[in-house]
């Protein structure tokens, strides 16, 4: 069984914190886990213009902050996920209906977010899978979820001298070619079979405790977390 340190809690028990610091923090989280799945259903849904979806998902994050969109939701009403996904239907159903109104969330602070990357990445999404909408979703909030992973699985072998459990990680696991061996691996690399083994047991270690950190941070219950975690993991977290 994985287990959290104590001071873990749920995405919407810190939104719904009387902090306004511990507030703020929580919506980063959230804002960071479903900005691109947000602007990648724009895009291909709503069929909205760059441009018009980055807007949107920047105003959509910073009015649910001043509004309390989140501090709405029930969990025995709906998913997290499907419960967000309505709220954003809704606020560009507003938006189309009233093209004057303030798409800034009144002067709040723009998140600084690689929309660009996004767009790039519209490609690789068959359009055809937007028609389940929250099994899109779904597979986008999964797809970013482990994307930033990597990243900070990279970011931290990088800062520890490791790189080389990265670059195990990557040629055998992320990006192989035909036939990848632990041998190819080690043989590219130029190390043994057994430093291979080790490492990448060391990095899909990391690799899923990075992930359930930040699965952790946006999920909206404990029950939530947990039932994902054993859906991507199959593990039991506590």
């Amino acid at each position: 069984m994985y287990t959290f340190p104590a001071t873990q809690r749920s995405v919407l028990e810190r939104i719904r914190n009387g902090d306004a610091g511990v507030r703020q923090l929580a919506f980063g989280d959230l804002a960071q886990g479903y900005w691109k799945p947000s602007y990648h259903y724009l895009r291909l849904h709503w069929h909205l213009g760059p441009e018009a979806a980055e807007d949107a998902v920047q105003a959509f994050f910073a009015i649910a902050f001043e509004k309390s969109y989140i501090e709405r939701y029930d969990p025995a009403k709906a998913k997290f996920r499907t419960f967000l996904r309505v709220c954003l239907d809704r606020f560009v159903q507003n938006l189309k209906k009233a093209e004057s109104a303030e798409r800034r969330g009144g002067g709040a602070t723009t998140l600084s977010l690689d929309f660009s990357g996004a767009e790039r990445e519209l490609s690789a999404i068959p359009v055809a899978g937007a028609t389940d909408l929250d099994r899109f979703f779904h597979d986008e909030t999964v797809r970013f979820l482990f994307a930033r992973s990597v990243e900070s699985l990279r970011a931290r072998c990088a800062g520890a001298g490791r790189d080389v459990v990265y670059r195990v990680f990557d040629l055998h696991d992320l990006n192989p070619v035909t036939d990848t061996t632990y041998s190819t691996v080690a043989t590219a690399l130029g190390i043994t079979t057994s430093q291979v083994t080790n490492h990448l047991h060391a990095a899909r270690r990391q690799f899923r405790e990075i992930a359930l950190e930040h699965l952790r941070a946006i999920s909206a219950t404990e029950e939530e977390f947990q039932r994902e975690a054993r859906d991507l993991f199959g593990i039991d977290v506590s």
